[in-house]
């Protein structure tokens, strides 16, 4: 497929329409129903071959297949369906689910994070199917839930029950270039169990809150106690610690018995596995264990997502490259994500290389979160390149 024939067959209008059809579908996570039955109903109208599977009916991930002459090899487009909540609507300066077009943008949530992907990924499809070329690998879009909380119900879901394929591209990927690795994600509730007592006589108490800051303080020193500046990542960063939430106590004349906290701990690739990180959080409670007789403390894991990493030489990436460079003119750049995407579940657990590219936009799980137009085409262009370019 030549660059003209991409700009003859990619429809920006009929992309946009799309991807702001998805938009005005609330889908936060775990109410995702309606926009996978939306995507099931467009996909078989365009001739694909569709399933649908889910752990809970109310949670469908859409799977839609462009049958090739020979089936392999398989090329998976993998992009998630839901969302983050809107937020307090009266921030937003348009309405966040109104799909509204303005200015070259597309606005609302999940506009660009990640609807707009998923019409350029489909649009991608279209225009294969519109030039009238049979590619002899199979192509799959993958439209799946749960991504925001890990991609458990999802990608995981899936994979595990044979959705798989050679190559995978994911459009969870921003600014035009190709990404190549993300960080992981290690999230855990941490929670520590006192005894309450009048706060005019502490000595008959055990105070759980002055616990949880011994604790919160050593959590703090983990970056230089491990020497985290020997493992920062050309395209991604330093590993990241985080204590997001921190609670306990009923009121002001009483030693608090319970102490709530949340950590969110980033991984990077290569120089680091989730097991150091857990290993990391553990140490300290295990060191203010035995400073301190009386703590008591529960540990929950909340969320456990690897980090992961392919080369740039991989076939995906490549491919990417190539096109990236006939659809913008210039070669784009590689890139890391500092947060997570699905391509672990496809890159770590299946062997799957998982590359990322998508449009630019802003916003992201904040206010007026919008997706801008023109590098989204730009985007669905360069993955029918991408696409034929794997699977001819």
């Amino acid at each position: 497929m030549s660059q003209r024939s991409i700009d003859s067959y990619i429809n920006a209008g009929r992309m946009t329409k799309l991807a702001a059809d998805l938009v005005r579908i609330p889908s936060v996570t775990g109410n995702e129903k309606a926009v996978a039955d939306f995507l099931v109903d467009e996909y078989k109208a365009m001739g694909l071959e569709v399933k649908v599977l889910a752990e809970n009916v109310n949670r469908p991930n859409v799977i839609a297949r462009l049958k090739g002459t020979v089936g392999k090899p398989t090329l998976i487009f993998n992009g998630h369906i839901d969302t983050v909540p809107v937020g307090d609507e009266k921030l937003w300066s348009v309405e966040p689910l109104g799909g509204v077009v303005k200015d070259g943008r597309l606005y609302g949530r999940g506009s660009c994070d990640m609807k707009g992907g998923i019409a350029g990924m489909t649009e991608a499809v279209r225009a294969i199917q519109d030039f009238h070329t049979k590619p002899k690998g199979d192509i799959v879009l993958e439209c799946v839930v749960d991504e925001e909380r890990g991609g458990y119900l999802g990608t995981k879901y899936v994979t595990e029950r044979g959705v798989v394929g050679d190559f995978c591209i994911n459009g969870d990927g921003g600014e035009l270039k190709v990404g190549i690795c993300s960080k992981g994600d290690y999230g855990v509730e941490i929670v520590t169990h006192g005894k309450a007592a009048h706060a005019s006589r502490p000595e008959l108490g055990i105070n759980a809150v002055h616990q949880m800051i011994r604790l919160a303080n050593e959590i703090r020193r983990i970056p230089r106690r491990n020497e985290w500046s020997k493992r920062r990542h050309k395209l991604v960063g330093p590993p990241l610690i985080n204590i997001s939430v921190l609670e306990g106590g009923v009121q002001r004349n009483m030693v608090p018995d319970y102490c709530r906290m949340v950590v969110d701990r980033r991984t990077v690739p290569t120089y680091e596995t989730m097991d150091d990180a857990r290993k990391e959080i553990a140490n300290v409670i295990e060191e203010e264990k035995r400073r301190d007789p009386k703590l008591k403390v529960d540990v929950k894991e909340i969320i456990d997502v690897d980090a992961y990493e392919i080369s740039y030489n991989e076939p995906v990436a490549q491919a990417l490259l190539t096109a990236g460079k006939k659809v913008l003119g210039r070669k784009p750049r590689l890139s890391g994500s500092k947060g997570f995407t699905d391509g672990h579940w496809l890159t770590v657990n299946n062997g799957i290389p998982c590359s990322t590219f998508g449009g630019l936009g802003g916003g992201v799980h904040g206010v007026d979160e919008y997706a801008d137009i023109e590098s989204f085409v730009k985007s669905a262009k360069v993955y029918a390149l991408a696409a034929l370019s794997l699977v001819q």
